[in-house]
């Protein structure tokens, strides 16, 4: 039994030790942030100096997965050098709708420093119909969605497209989103004629029998 508590009382001023080591000893204090991923500025409330135990990787993920063109946060601790690695995976934008960019989820985040040459403008009432827009707009073939600079939602899932075809633009009535592989092919084939060289308007809404203007 003397054993019995002299091994309780060991293990209670073991941990004991380790703990203060841990949150009150300078031993193993914070002593460098490391910020990968982006080169926006972020802030957190991590301080050199500080006891490494006191840092909550948990907390910060949180605190920083709610800046909305922040996607993800991976937080650690080098117990070795003391110190914090925060990589961060930014929101990449696809489109841009009322000021703002959105992501590949659908997600709206504030202009930060992205690269926005070229993402097409998407005109819609309201945020579900431009993430509406947006999945449809990830539908198409990358070749055919590139040369997209306005998609506009007219009602519901029906829509009309702005292209860039060369120097000029050609507006594409393209209706509901359906056959769109068909729409496609029949869109190529008719801007590939040449009596379709000088068209701005191309009514794909029924793609079995097209207009052009």
């Amino acid at each position: 039994m003397k054993r019995y508590r002299l091994g309780i009382a060991f293990a209670i001023l073991v941990f004991g030790a380790v703990a203060y080591i841990l949150g009150w000893s300078t031993l193993f204090t914070v002593s460098s942030i490391e910020i990968t991923g982006t080169k926006s500025s972020i802030t957190t409330d991590i301080k050199v100096g500080e006891r490494l135990a006191r840092v909550e990787p948990r907390s910060i993920v949180a605190e920083l997965e709610r800046v909305k063109w922040i996607r993800s946060v991976e937080v650690s601790r080098n117990w070795i050098n003391g110190k914090v690695s925060i990589a961060i995976v930014e929101r990449t934008p696809i489109a841009i709708y009322n000021e703002q960019v959105i992501d590949e989820e659908g997600v709206g985040f504030p202009l930060l420093n992205q690269n926005i040459q070229g993402l097409p403008h998407i005109q819609a009432t309201n945020i579900d119909a431009a993430i509406t827009a947006t999945n449809f707009y990830n539908s198409l073939p990358k070749e055919f969605a590139d040369d997209i600079t306005t998609l506009k939602v007219v009602t519901g899932d029906s829509y009309s497209i702005e292209m860039s075809q060369g120097k000029k633009s050609i507006e594409i009535v393209w209706g509901q989103d359906e056959e769109n592989s068909l729409k496609v092919r029949v869109y190529k084939a008719l801007i590939a004629r040449p009596e379709n060289f000088k068209i701005r308007r191309v009514d794909l809404s029924a793609p079995h029998a097209p207009i052009v203007k």
